[in-house]
């Protein structure tokens, strides 16, 4: 899962803090409804499938928590004694949640069946550590005022802790390790005009980097969530000041097609199936809180709204369930202490259309041009294809003429120079995937000698 990066800088008194303590046990949410949270801040989300819970910490000082909630933000109760936490990271097997405490430089592990403490890591004086992930068989965290990566084995009967691997990175790093290949680990800093992505082979222990790239404020600028495909192709990102969520190749880190447009994005996390889901900083009704897009689409599959204009998304609030089931979202309202929890069940499947207009007539061994539309062009990855058939009395089960690729407007051009009299109906087929049904349609063109 995604790692959060900033502690969220406060002037509330621990007096605030305690009061948090007194909201009483909230119901679960409906559709419609937020369920309010013991926090006022966000530094983490992270969702264990196996005991369907959801971890989210709150690193303000000494009243630092992780606060866990059934699926329907219900039953919450949480870990206290965790000053500073922020980052969190689940083991491969879900039985172990790691918290990063910062401000007592130490890794706290927790039984997440019984939410029990089971281990603490001291990584040393003053390393402050904050994001975390799992992989290549050790748990992985960006640490230091400066910004650094660290590693703890905690596969031995002693833990092995390493530091001062990558000088290079900012404090407070996002890291991400890929749901395709374990021994992948992703880095993302966002300082206010240089942005960096590094990807690291950790297989053998040890971090090596294998692609890097730093992005000028123009590129890219306010990095604030970064989330990896579950084919292990490509990184997401979000960054605050951009026309929308990038995505980027993981072998090299290159730009992988146009931005998905969305005003000031906070948040980014990807589902099992490739579902993006991106939340915006807006509190407008005209901009919806989370949009939904197919891998590679520049448009949405679909929108939701949270809660009008006065529910505002938290910057990196936003995860989904490992079996994909729903997308979990946190959110603020102004001039109101604590925050909400929103748990959707989301439609992406979009029931698509195809229409083709065809001349009526058309002379034999002459070119004719048939024309289609797939609807709604919205959500179409680029490089969509169409099938194409002609019909014929020669080839009445059909002669393939190919595919054809669809414009981002959904449009498309067929062209053909039949060479048999009569009839010949022209089928085009869109196969459909997750995120789109599949749709066909036909037109007929009568070909004559003159």
């Amino acid at each position: 899962m995604r790692i959060l990066r900033r502690a969220l800088g406060t002037t509330l008194t621990a007096a605030l803090g305690s009061l948090l303590l007194t909201i009483p046990g909230a119901a679960p949410a409906s559709a419609a409804d937020a369920v309010p949270l013991p926090m006022y801040s966000l530094a983490d989300m992270e969702v264990d499938g196996s005991n369907q819970r959801v971890f989210l910490s709150m690193p303000a000082g000494m009243d630092g928590r992780v606060v866990v909630t059934n699926y329907d933000g219900g039953n919450s109760t949480w870990l206290s004694g965790l000053p500073g936490a922020g980052g969190l990271a689940l083991s491969p097997d879900s039985r172990t949640l790691y918290v990063a405490a910062r401000d007592i430089d130490t890794i706290v592990a927790y039984d997440t069946a019984t939410l029990t403490e089971t281990a603490r890591y001291f990584v040393g004086e003053d390393t402050a550590p904050w994001g975390l992930a799992f992989a290549g068989g050790k748990l992985w965290f960006g640490y230091g005022i400066t910004g650094d990566l660290g590693s703890v084995d905690v596969a031995g009967a002693e833990p092995v802790i390493a530091l001062g691997l990558d000088g290079s990175l900012d404090w407070g790093a996002d890291l991400v390790a890929s749901p395709a290949d374990p021994d992948v680990l992703v880095t993302g800093t966002g300082g206010t005009n240089t942005n960096t992505l590094t990807v690291y082979d950790v297989g053998s222990g040890s971090p090596e980097v294998t692609a890097r790239r730093v992005f000028s404020g123009t590129e890219m600028n306010g990095l604030r969530d970064l989330d990896v495909t579950p084919d292990g192709r490509s990184v997401v990102v979000a960054a605050l000041i951009s026309s929308g969520y990038q995505t980027f190749r993981l072998d090299d880190l290159s730009d992988q097609g146009a931005p998905a447009a969305s005003p000031s994005p906070l948040a980014v996390a990807v589902s099992p199936d490739g579902t993006v889901a991106g939340g915006t900083s807006n509190n407008s009704v005209d901009v919806p809180d989370l949009s939904f897009y197919a891998p590679g689409a520049s448009a949405p599959l679909t929108t939701v709204e949270l809660g009008g204009d006065t529910e505002v998304l938290v910057a990196e609030g936003l995860a989904w369930a490992p079996d994909g089931s729903r997308v979990f979202a946190v959110t603020q309202q102004p001039r109101v202490l604590g925050l909400r929890f929103h748990a959707r069940q989301v439609a992406t499947t979009v029931q698509t259309t195809l229409t083709l207009e065809a001349p009526p007539t058309s002379r034999r061994y002459r070119e004719l041009t048939v024309t289609g539309t797939l609807a709604p062009a919205a959500g179409f990855a680029p490089g969509t294809t169409v099938a194409v058939k002609r019909y014929d009395a020669a080839a009445p089960e059909g002669t393939s003429l190919g595919t054809v690729t669809v414009s981002a407007d959904g449009t498309f051009t067929v062209t053909d120079t039949p060479s048999r009299l009569g009839q010949a109906r022209y089928g085009v087929t869109y196969a459909g995937d997750t995120w789109h049904t599949a749709a066909s349609a036909e037109a007929t063109v009568e070909i004559t000698r003159r």
